[in-house]
């Protein structure tokens, strides 16, 4: 049984919703019951003694397994209607003669008929069927009022002629519930289908705007950046320049030259560094950053990537100390770790007076390692804490005039969420200078 029951699904036999047209999956259903119907009127005539009608349900059982076949498996559903229109038609006109005309169930027959071609045929067409289906009522009603002696009433007794009545009601009504419920579960299946649709264009509707609304978000706060990171870039390079032409015009004392290349330094540093965070930040928004998470050793690192922030506060007079308890290893993109401990360090140092104190320190707290870079320098308001790792490129001075434009901060945000860390400001116990904690999966092999 379990082989056959594919053979026997209502999709197999009369084709599947997916693949087969509303009218395809009406007329083979039509198909299916006609063959069975006129199989069964065959021996119910011959029995009855309607041996002509007989004949008639044996010849129309052939041509409705044919008509099946045609429709099912050729997929030329479009021949199938036309041909059952003409010879259907021309049938019931043949069984109104031999099964006793306006007396027997003939005129439901035809009704039978419009009501399957108006379901399945196409609209173009549907004007020439019904008026061939009528014009063939209406002639034989006027023939048979004119020469009723043509159509003799044939039905043997009453018990046959109830039970042809019969059948054919329920053969009729049964194709009639089938037509209508196909239709019903069509148009509601239809319905959904513009629903669930239009739940979706809603949907993307939706995201696209949000996505718009970040886009433009996003464009005006580039347009804002690279329009101060040009105007910053213009004015220190006008530095530059004003410095090297009194170097070159002008005659000055010894001490007066040092300070003049002293400051030219620390605006080429500053506007060096600038670039630098300017152009790291860029190429993560324009192109995309690769990052290659691997195994980090925080102690190691730190020691001999923190040389250059050492010269720097040395110059200034800035203690930076390494406060190591866990020789922790993290799971990170080496170069990506750098640049965000880097950042923190020479914001702790640019906002540090000379005589002031930098430390970072290393813990470990359960699967997390936790890097702190603490100052005891200016410090931040409380009302400007929200707004420090966002792009909202506003010019900062350090304690000595060193200039930026506020890109740091947030280079280390994405730099630090891009390998699966965290980054979050701490108000110092003391309640002066900075705290960023920076935290980093440990590496587990």
């Amino acid at each position: 049984m379990t082989k056959l029951h594919p053979w026997l699904s209502a999709h197999y036999i009369i084709g599947d919703p997916e693949k087969h047209s509303l009218e395809e999956r009406i007329f083979n259903t039509f198909c299916i019951i006609a063959i069975v119907a006129l199989f069964l009127e065959i021996f119910f005539n011959y029995y009855i003694g309607l041996k002509a009608v007989a004949l008639i349900c044996f010849l129309g059982t052939i041509f409705s397994i044919g008509l099946y076949y045609l429709s099912r498996y050729k997929r030329n559903t479009k021949w199938a209607i036309r041909s059952l229109g003409i010879v259907a038609n021309f049938t019931f006109l043949l069984n109104y003669f031999f099964n006793s005309g306006i007396y027997g169930p003939n005129l439901v027959l035809f009704c039978l008929i419009l009501l399957i071609t108006i379901v399945v045929v196409p609209k173009k067409e549907l004007a020439i069927w019904i008026t061939l289906n009528m014009v063939t009522v209406l002639g034989v009603l006027i023939f048979e009022y004119f020469h009723p002696e043509f159509i003799p009433n044939t039905y043997r007794d009453n018990l046959a002629k109830a039970i042809d009545f019969g059948i054919t009601y329920v053969v009729a009504a049964l194709l009639i519930c089938l037509s209508i419920s196909f239709i019903r579960n069509n148009y509601d299946r239809e319905r959904n289908k513009v629903f669930l649709k239009n739940l979706e264009v809603k949907e993307q509707h939706v995201k696209i705007l949000e996505q718009n609304k970040s886009l433009e978000k996003l464009n005006l706060e580039k347009a804002k950046l690279f329009s101060i990171v040009a105007h910053d870039i213009r004015s220190p390079l006008s530095s530059i320049l004003g410095y090297l032409e009194i170097l070159v015009k002008t005659d000055m004392s010894e001490e007066e030259n040092q300070q003049v290349q002293r400051s030219l330094l620390q605006v080429t540093k500053d506007t060096s560094e600038m670039l630098t965070n300017v152009l790291m930040w860029s190429k993560s928004q324009l192109d995309g950053t690769r990052v290659d998470i691997g195994r980090v050793n925080v102690a190691d690192e730190l020691k001999k990537g923190l040389s250059l922030e050492r010269n720097i506060a040395h110059k200034k007079n800035i203690s930076l100390r390494l406060d190591i308890k866990h020789r922790a290893i993290i799971a990170a993109d080496l170069n990506m770790f750098l640049i965000v401990v880097r950042n923190l360090v020479n914001n702790a140092i640019k906002f540090t007076p000379e005589g002031g104190k930098v430390w970072v320190s290393v813990e470990e707290d359960g699967e997390d390692c936790l890097i702190k870079v603490k100052d005891n320098g200016l410090g931040i308001k409380e009302e400007n804490r929200d707004e420090l790792f966002k792009l909202k490129a506003l010019s900062t001075f350090g304690t000595n005039n060193e200039k930026g434009v506020g890109l740091g901060l947030l280079l280390c945000k994405e730099f630090t969420e891009l390998q699966h860390g965290e980054i979050w400001y701490e108000a110092n116990d003391e309640g002066e200078g900075s705290c960023f904690v920076v935290s980093f999966k440990l590496y587990s092999a």
